[in-house]
C-alpha cells in the first residue's frame, strides 16, 4: 500500500526474486492508501492467495491494521507474512500461525518459503544476502506496471553515518552493490541502469541513505545518467559535505530536469547536529549548495527538521534564514518522527519529549519546543509549500532576500495574511496565492 498512486514498492520485487526455483505462483499487487479499503479487500479476495505478504511503513501501518483483520474474516485460512520497518510495532490482527519479519526480508522470506510457510508462527530475523549477490529485481514484463511511475533502485545498503533519528542508525552495513575498480562490475552496473530505463519510469529514485558515501560509484552512475537521451529524472539523496570539485565538474554537464538531489541539511546549529549524532559542517554544506545553484542545472530539494535535541524555536528559524539564500528549488521544513528502534527514541524519552502514540510517530513537544511552537513551525512548513516550493515567486523571493529580509519573517507575514483573509494552508488556488504575495510586497 503505497503513499501515492505513482509510487512503487521495490520490496515486492526483491521478495519475488527470493522465491526463485521454488514452486510458488507469485502475484504482485500494489495499491495506494487513498483507495477505499473495500476495493482493496475485493481485489485480494478475488486473487485467493494462500499466503499474503505485506510491507508495513509509517505511511501505511494504520491502514494495514484495518485491512489485515478484515482479510482474516473473509479468508480464515490465510497465512500472513508482515515485514517492513513497522512490522513489529502495533497490533495487526495476526494469528498464532502468522509471521513477522524483523529487519531485512530477503533471507527470512526465502527460509519461510523453503518450509512451505509451515514453520511455527512468530517473529523471524536473519541476515539478508549481500546486496551484490541479490538478482536484479525487475523484469521486462514489469514495464506495464511501472511505466510512468516512480521506480526505486539501490546501489548501496546501510550508511556510514549514525544520525539518531534514522532507521539506519543501528545498521552496521555499509555495502555497495558494485566495485567500481572491477571492469565486470562496471559492465553490470551499466547493464542494470539500462534495464531500469527500459521500464520507462517517470523518476528513477535511488534509495541509498547517503548516495555519495561511495564517491567513485556515485560518479559512474551520474555520468551514465547524464549520457542518457530519454527524459527520466534521476533522484539521489546525498550527504552535501562530501561533494567535491571532481563531482561538480561531472554534474555541470547534466541537462536540466535530469538530476534531482535531496539534501539533508536538518539544522545549521552545530551543537544540535552533534546532539543527534550528526557531524555536519554548515559552512561546507552552504558552499556545496551555492556551487550546485551557480554551476549546475541540478534540482535541489533541501530538508530541515523540527524537533532535534535542544533546538529552540529561534534556532529553527535561523536554519531557515541561512538555508533560503542558497535558493534550493524546494525547502521542506519537516517534523521529526520518533521512529521505534532508533536511538532517537531513547534520547526523546530522556529529554521528556512528547510524540504521537501511532505512526507516523510525529513529535508533539520537545525539551526546547512547546507544542504551540511545533504547531507554528508546521504552519510555516505549509507556507513554504505554497509560496516557495511551487517555484512561482522565485524572482520576488530573490529580491526580498537580497534586500535583507529574512525568510522566516516573510513566511510569518504570509501566515498572518492567510489568517486575515480566512485562508487555509492547503488547496489555495494560484490566483489567490498571487494576490497574497502582491499584498505582501506592498506592505
Amino acid at each position: 500500500m503505497n503513499s501515492a498512486w505513482y509510487h512503487s514498492n521495490p520490496a515486492l520485487y526483491y521478495l519475488r526474486g527470493s522465491l526463485r526455483g521454488l514452486p510458488f505462483e507469485v502475484c504482485l499487487r500494489e495499491f495506494s492508501i487513498a483507495e477505499p479499503l473495500f476495493d482493496i479487500l475485493t481485489q485480494i479476495v478475488h486473487d485467493r492467495p494462500d499466503v499474503a505478504s505485506f510491507s508495513a511503513y509509517v505511511w501505511n501501518s494504520l491502514d494495514l491494521r484495518r485491512l489485515i483483520p478484515e482479510l482474516k474474516k473473509l479468508m480464515p485460512g490465510l497465512k500472513v507474512v508482515l515485514g517492513g520497518p513497522e512490522a513489529t510495532n502495533g497490533d495487526f490482527g495476526l494469528a498464532e500461525g502468522d509471521f513477522r519479519v524483523n529487519g531485512p526480508g530477503e533471507g527470512v522470506f526465502r527460509r519461510l518459503a523453503e518450509y512451505g510457510f509451515e514453520l511455527p508462527g512468530g517473529t523471524y530475523e536473519a541476515p539478508a544476502p549481500p546486496l551484490s549477490e541479490l538478482p536484479f529485481l525487475y523484469r521486462r514484463s514489469d514495464r506495464p506496471a511501472l511505466q510512468g511511475r516512480l521506480v526505486y533502485y539501490e546501489s548501496s545498503r546501510g550508511c556510514p553515518f549514525r544520525c539518531a533519528y534514522c532507521l539506519s542508525a543501528l545498521d552496521k552495513r555499509n555495502e555497495a552493490r558494485f566495485d567500481p575498480s572491477l571492469a565486470s562490475d562496471r559492465r553490470k552496473l551499466r547493464s542494470e541502469l539500462d534495464r531500469l530505463l527500459e521500464l520507462k519510469p517517470r523518476t528513477l529514485k535511488f534509495v541509498d541513505r547517503s548516495f555519495n558515501a561511495h564517491p567513485r560509484l556515485a560518479r559512474l552512475i551520474w555520468e551514465h545518467a547524464i549520457r542518457q537521451k530519454q527524459s527520466c529524472e534521476f533522484h539521489f539523496e546525498i550527504y552535501p559535505d562530501l561533494l567535491t570539485e571532481e563531482d561538480l565538474r561531472i554534474l555541470e554537464k547534466a541537462p536540466p530536469g535530469r538530476i534531482r538531489f535531496e539534501v539533508g541539511v536538518q539544522t545549521v546549529n552545530a551543537a544540535v547536529s552533534r546532539a543527534c549524532g550528526r557531524n555536519s559542517n554548515w559552512g561546507k554544506v552552504k558552499a556545496a549548495l551555492n556551487a550546485l545553484r551557480e554551476r549546475t542545472a541540478i534540482c535541489v530539494h533541501a530538508d530541515l527538521l523540527v524537533g532535534l535535541p535542544g533546538e529552540k524555536y529561534a534556532s529553527v528559524l535561523r536554519s531557515l534564514d541561512e538555508l533560503a539564500p542558497t535558493f534550493p528549488a524546494e525547502i521542506q521544513l519537516g517534523m521529526l518522527k520518533i521512529l521505534p528502534g532508533t536511538p532517537m527514541q531513547e534520547i526523546a524519552s530522556q529529554r521528556g519529549y512528547l510524540w504521537q502514540n501511532d505512526p507516523p510517530w510525529q513529535v508533539l513537544k520537545t525539551d526546547a519546543l512547546s507544542f504551540e511552537q511545533v504547531a507554528r513551525l508546521q504552519e510555516l512548513a505549509k507556507i513554504l509549500n505554497l509560496y516557495w516550493n511551487k517555484g512561482e515567486f522565485t524572482a520576488q523571493w530573490q529580491e526580498l532576500l537580497s534586500a535583507g529580509n529574512r525568510a522566516s519573517s516573510i513566511c510569518l507575514r504570509l501566515l498572518k495574511l492567510h489568517r486575515q483573509r480566512g485562508l487555509t494552508l492547503h488547496s489555495v488556488g494560484k490566483s489567490t496565492r498571487a494576490e497574497v504575495f502582491v499584498e505582501l510586497l506592498s506592505l
